[in-house]
């Protein structure tokens, strides 16, 4: 079980769609920082509204860009994001 850390926003790199296409059956993604604009992008909100249950965005990084969540996103603060760490066997930052 890997949690994949991403910090990168979608329309800077491809790094949210190289991590979407390595991701096992157990994994989570967590969207911080410029990542959490991914749920603007229609493509890959759409990828991410697929791993229901598995995507979590951390609230102050969507809250300081103005980033509405959706139904399918865990919304975590940072007590919960050490949480999220511990509960996973890994955590890979992209």
């Amino acid at each position: 079980m890997i949690l994949h850390k991403l910090t990168s926003s979608p329309y800077k790199d491809l790094t949210i769609q190289h991590c979407l296409q390595r991701l096992g059956d157990n994994d989570g993604v967590l969207l911080t920082q410029d990542a959490v604009y991914a749920v603007m992008h229609q493509d890959i909100s759409h990828l991410l509204s697929q791993l229901s249950g598995k995507v979590f965005m951390l609230k102050e990084d969507a809250e300081a860009r103005g980033v509405l969540v959706n139904e399918y996103i865990q919304t975590i603060d940072y007590e919960s994001f050490v949480e999220l760490t511990l509960k996973f066997n890994q955590v890979v930052s992209w």
